[in-house]
């Protein structure tokens, strides 16, 4: 009989786009995950002291999960417009009621850190992740004790941690923690394992065909400790499941996880980023067709792409004067980012002039009419009708 106790948060998640509205927070959605694979899932969390709870935990019942929860005065919630927005908190962060540890004792054991409490976690095998990107704190400062502990988290968590950065940030949290391995999520860039000897491997991201972010971090989570804890997989291995889990996950939406075998079986090709300079077409005339441009832009500079944007870069003028210089910007472009909403006759001309340059375009296109789209799709554009995922396809663009 295998179990694993899950330990941390059950939270209100609400996106705009794409539409969701669910409740899981990382324990949940972990407990979740986790659920088609063990014999026993155990979930430790906070629920609200109200009939909220009752629903909650028919949720968490439909997957088979045993929960044990403690009373809270609020259900904390998350919302996004859309999934790689930084969420509206509510209520806020600071007006959060803190209430006193509560204690679990497990011989494996998920732990996330939590913003109503600081759990204190016993276990003989222990991956943790501190879930926190202003403020994470370390496994042992919660109190926690494992004799095998792997700490799992994003890059900034890690250089939060240790207050260094690159390589030996990994190292020094490792050493601090006195963990048997740290697991550095990367993203897009897939993630690193640290052991004790050093950097043990790396494992790619995987590509999919749509992609919905939240929670993707909780599932890696669940599907390493599964790996890693139950399998007993090499911990690269344990990690490009994980990765691999993360994959049919923003893709699908769907829980539990795929299941190794699964993953195995559905050969995914690894993400390789494809940065390069991208010219961003779209209306900028409104208020909102700004602000999506400016999002668009934003985004892809953190993917590590150069964008040149007509708007911000040439800027407003006669058309004689701006027409030309827009042109010569995408002319020195790799690649186009359409936006579609709106109905431009700009962009579908910015359109028409890459593809007989030979450029290739990507589109969002939401609410568009019919007769809008028949020069994108009879040119061959990559086309979504999600804003994340059209962004997705354009980074890893062959």
């Amino acid at each position: 009989m295998t179990q694993i106790d899950v330990v941390g948060g059950v939270y209100g998640e609400r996106c705009a786009f794409p539409e969701w509205n669910q409740i899981f927070g990382s324990a949940g959605r972990a407990a979740a995950a986790l659920s088609d694979h063990v014999d026993t899932v155990r979930l430790h969390t906070i629920l609200p002291s109200d009939d909220r709870a009752d629903r909650i935990l028919a949720n968490l019942d439909a997957f088979g999960i045993q929960t044990f929860s403690h009373p809270g005065d609020q259900l904390i919630g998350f919302d996004y417009i859309h999934c790689l927005a930084d969420p509206a908190i509510s209520p806020s962060p600071d007006a959060i009621a803190r209430r006193s540890p509560f204690e679990v004792e497990a011989d494996i054991a998920v732990s996330f850190g939590m913003m109503e409490c600081v759990p204190k976690v016993r276990a003989g095998m222990c991956v943790y992740d501190p879930q926190s990107p202003t403020s994470p704190v370390g496994f042992r400062h919660t109190g926690g004790e494992a004799e095998r502990l792997v700490i799992v988290a994003n890059a900034h968590e890690i250089e939060k941690l240790s207050g260094l950065r690159g390589e030996v940030a990994a190292k020094a949290v490792l050493e601090s923690e006195n963990a048997e391995l740290v697991v550095v999520k990367n993203g897009l860039s897939g993630a690193i394992v640290v052991g004790r000897k050093g950097v043990l491997g790396e494992v790619p991201a995987y590509k999919a065909h749509s992609v919905f972010t939240i929670g993707s971090g909780d599932v890696f989570v669940a599907a390493f400790a599964y790996a890693w804890a139950i399998e007993r997989s090499e911990p690269v291995d344990a990690a490009r499941y994980a990765s691999n889990a993360v994959a049919s996950y923003i893709e699908t939406r769907a829980l539990p996880m795929i299941s190794p075998e699964d993953a195995d079986a559905h050969v995914r090709d690894p993400v390789i980023l494809n940065k390069g300079r991208i010219y961003l077409a779209g209306p900028f005339r409104e208020l909102g067709q700004r602000i999506l441009i400016n999002e668009a832009r934003s985004i892809m500079r953190q993917m590590g792409m150069e964008v040149f944007s007509p708007v911000h870069d040439v800027g407003r003028g006669p058309a004689e004067k701006v027409v030309r210089l827009d042109l010569e910007g995408l002319e020195t472009c790799d690649a186009v980012f359409a936006i579609l909403n709106g109905s431009s006759p700009g962009t579908l001309f910015e359109i028409g002039y890459a593809v007989r340059e030979k450029t290739p375009v990507f589109c969002v296109a939401q609410n568009v009419r019919d007769v809008d789209m028949k020069l994108p799709v009879g040119a061959g554009c990559t086309i979504h009708q999600d804003f994340i995922s059209a962004l997705h396809l354009l980074a890893w663009r062959v």
